[in-house]
């Protein structure tokens, strides 16, 4: 079984955060899949996801390091069709990348008590940013798979 959901997240200009796992929790809740994965994608080539520790301060250290592995130029805006940012931008979100996999158990993320997933965007114009969340895995009662269950994860 899977469920599909779009997230957004609006951006201001030049390095953003913004945490997105409340909208995560809330397709894993709706999915109801006692055991499972997500999948966190965002589709932008100027953003990324990271999942971190739920601190401001690691934010700030995380996109200062990544400014200092790839620095901002003044260079032009290039003249896309997608109209996405500066060439430093897509750079940047290389460094990060674009999603994020996190397992589920007994219908909840498996992730650290003070983990967050973080969606952080380098282009610098203001917009609306769309990320999707994919939630695959059995329903409740499901049979899984030849041999009824095996490998100790909740029938998978």
């Amino acid at each position: 079984m899977a469920v599909f959901r779009k997230g957004y997240a609006n951006v201001s200009a030049n390095i953003d955060t913004v945490v997105v796992t409340h909208d995560v929790k809330r397709a894993v809740t709706e999915a109801n899949l006692p055991h499972g994965i997500v999948l966190v994608f965002v589709p932008v080539g100027s953003s990324g996801l990271a999942l971190l520790e739920s601190d401001p301060k690691i934010y700030e250290d995380y996109k200062k390091w990544i400014e200092a592995q790839v620095p901002a130029s003044q260079e032009k805006r290039p003249d896309r069709k997608s109209g996405t940012g500066r060439n430093y931008a897509h750079l940047r979100a290389q460094l990060v990348g674009h999603s994020v996999q996190i397992p589920i158990a007994e219908n909840r993320l498996q992730i650290g008590s003070w983990q967050e997933v973080v969606l952080f965007d380098f282009d610098d114009k203001i917009g609306r940013r769309e990320f999707f969340i994919l939630v695959l895995g059995e329903a409740a009662g499901g049979g899984g798979g030849a041999g009824g269950g095996g490998g100790g994860f909740g029938g998978f």
